[in-house]
């Protein structure tokens, strides 16, 4: 019987995640958690944390004037998840209360 050399638990990881296409789901969580960092705290704490499937991210807005200030924002708020991703996981933004 051959021994094979042993493969770090990091690389059968990250192969797993590719083989089963997990990565894009992982990407989405991750932009998740950038909404603090893009909107600051003060907003941040004031709105649900973003949710994200399939690059559609919707975000709960407590009242409609500041859902009108981020409606207005919109494309430089996408922008920003992409840029600090460093790819393009936000396709659509939506806000709703």
């Amino acid at each position: 019987m051959q021994r094979l050399e042993p493969t770090p638990i990091g690389d059968i990881l990250r192969l797993a995640i590719q083989d089963s296409q997990m990565s894009q789901h992982f990407d989405e969580l991750r932009a998740a958690d950038f909404w603090p960092h893009i909107v600051g705290p003060e907003i941040a704490d004031r709105c649900l944390k973003p949710y994200i499937n399939g690059g559609k991210m919707s975000i709960r807005v407590p009242d409609a004037a500041l859902r009108q200030e981020l409606t207005m924002s919109r494309t430089s708020i996408m922008r920003e998840f992409n840029r600090l991703a460093g790819k393009e996981v936000v396709r659509q933004l939506r806000f709703y209360s």
